[in-house]
């Protein structure tokens, strides 16, 4: 299916180029032709190809196994906290109440906390004898996860973050896609959503975010076992395979470095669709872009850290997505040049950069979004959880303009790890 895919994508990259020709001729009248290749390619041709390749993908429903019938295995939960006095004891609270029936070890790393989470995290320990608390200066989240991970006796171990709450089938769901999936899968990402989407209209737009775009992406890499974040949020791994590679290194994209290493060394990656969790994201628009800079860093660092190329372990499906992330940065600054100049043009009356073949981008990806939200709610109602009502206008801004507002802190992002720039937690 994942080499159908690719063909089919490839198809109407052709098809898109064999008619876009007069398009890109017309641009190099005005801006030559460097500059309207490059807008052609970035903002009609590859963004096109990705949203083919991603809607036959999920076309296909991959088998589920069912479920299995043995003795849960025991976990060990890690959760760095750093100044999250006022969300981590909901947080143990969603862990504790799981709907599952082996063993549940809490490894709670306080990474140098100023704003009294200690203290409160002492006097949690005391009550609770599943509960370890690891007390450390403050270096980083990486740091905070490998001294967790050096105190893990069991087979399997989960990070969560200190301010995530789980569904009480979470752990259930993922522990059950790692350990009956392939015997080569060491990592699982669990589906992480909104918890605070009413907060602000920003939170709206990454409702749709998280719900059509990162659920979305993961359900089509892990029906070629190959999702390429398993992301610190919410995820299961086999704790042989953690200590093989050293654990988390420390940079900006821990999650992402570590999962390209795992895919590196020959293991494969899913996703629990099923594993839901749901997590505080930025209320405000500065602390969004702050977010998605550090996100696009966490990229570049994975291609900087993890033998992507020389790797013979790699398996060739993981190898293509890792490198389909290469388009990402010459899409954003396309987007950044397109759309202002486009706007421009537009307002004196100038179709110029306003061609069927841009326009077509967006009901590919509108079509493409229908079909991820109804693989969405179908999980939704089998685990039997309420439907809510979604931002209508959330979701046109998110179609139309989310990616722009997130392009230029994505740039910034990019460039800031290729020149080494300073970086925190």
């Amino acid at each position: 299916m994942f080499f159908i895919s690719i063909l089919l994508a490839l198809l109407y990259l052709i098809f898109s180029i064999l008619f876009s020709i007069n398009w890109i001729n017309d641009i190099a009248c005005h801006f030559g032709y460097l500059l309207a290749i490059y807008l052609v390619t970035f903002i009609a041709l590859i963004p096109g190809f990705n949203y083919v390749f991603m809607f036959i993908s999920l076309l296909r429903n991959k088998k589920e196994k069912k479920e299995c019938t043995k003795q849960e295995d025991d976990v060990t939960v890690l959760i760095p906290v750093y100044n999250s006095r006022e969300c981590i004891i909901d947080t143990v609270n969603s862990i504790k109440n799981q709907n599952y029936c082996g063993n549940i070890y809490i490894n709670i790393i306080d990474d140098g906390s100023s704003d009294g989470s200690l203290e409160l995290l002492q006097a949690l320990v005391q009550e609770d004898d599943t509960i370890t608390l690891i007390e450390s200066s403050h270096i980083s989240k990486a740091s905070a996860l490998n001294k967790g991970l050096e105190c893990v006796k069991t087979d399997y171990t989960i990070t969560v973050d200190s301010d995530t709450i789980l569904h009480p089938l979470a752990i259930r769901n993922i522990m059950q896609t790692l350990v009956n999936s392939n015997k080569e899968i060491a990592a699982t990402a669990g589906c992480i959503l909104v918890k605070n989407s009413k907060k602000s209209f920003i939170t709206k737009l990454q409702e749709w975010d998280y719900t059509l775009g990162i659920f979305g992406v993961k359900l089509v890499q892990s029906n070629y076992n190959s999702t390429l974040v398993a992301q610190g949020a919410f995820s299961a791994y086999k704790t042989e395979a953690l200590k093989e590679i050293g654990g988390w290194q420390n940079c900006v994209g821990e999650d992402i470095v570590l999962t390209w290493q795992l895919l590196s060394k020959g293991y494969k990656t899913n996703f629990a669709k099923n594993a839901i969790a749901c997590t505080e994201v930025p209320e405000k628009m500065n602390k969004l872009l702050k977010q998605r800079k550090r996100w696009a860093r966490g990229m570049i660092e994975a291609f900087k850290k993890t033998k992507v190329i020389t790797s013979k372990k790699l398996n060739i499906k993981s190898r293509i997505l890792m490198f389909l992330n290469i388009f990402f940065p010459f899409i954003d600054l396309a987007l950044i040049i397109f759309v202002p100049l486009g706007l421009i043009l537009l307002a004196f009356g100038n179709h110029l950069l306003i061609s069927w073949i841009s326009l077509l981008v967006i009901p590919l990806s509108i079509l493409l979004c229908l079909l991820i939200e109804f693989k969405r709610k179908n999980m939704l109602k089998k685990l039997g959880c309420k439907l809510q009502r979604r931002n209508i206008l959330a979701f046109i801004c998110y179609v139309l303009i989310y990616p722009v507002i997130l392009a230029p802190a994505c740039l910034i992002g990019y460039i800031s790890e290729l020149f080494k720039l300073k970086n925190s937690w």
